[in-house]
């Protein structure tokens, strides 16, 4: 598989994983390989429930987002390994939601980009 088809195929499986979270898909989000780690950045539309509680109750909500980014992180690294056969060592991922933007890292062992980036050249 070329480093494009794998960043295709990153990409679909996050925008996934969201839809099996937020029942919706991403607005947008791009992919960048470096070395061991892969980045997505993604924007998407806050859960309009939180939103609306954003203001009154902003410890609440972020407690949430907490849970609902531990679950998301859950899934993505589960849906990376049984799709993609990728060796994930681990996954971060923060939220901003006042510009509505996420950014995920994921640690992968070091020699499977390096097989899919020698299969792109």
């Amino acid at each position: 598989m070329a480093a494009i088809d794998l960043k295709q195929e990153i990409m679909r499986v996050n925008n996934n994983v969201n839809i099996s979270i937020f029942g919706t898909g991403l607005r947008k989000q791009r992919v960048l390989i470096v070395d061991d780690k892969i980045v997505i950045t993604a924007d998407h539309k806050r859960v309009p429930a939180l939103a609306a509680l954003d203001k009154l109750e902003r410890t609440t909500t972020r407690y949430t987002d907490v849970a609902i980014l531990d679950e998301f992180k859950r899934r993505l690294r589960t849906a990376l390994i049984e799709q993609l056969k990728m060796p994930v060592l681990s996954v971060m991922k923060d939220y901003d939601p006042e510009q509505e933007l996420a950014v995920t890292v994921i640690i992968v062992e070091e020699a499977y980009v390096r097989r899919h980036q020698d299969v792109a050249r």
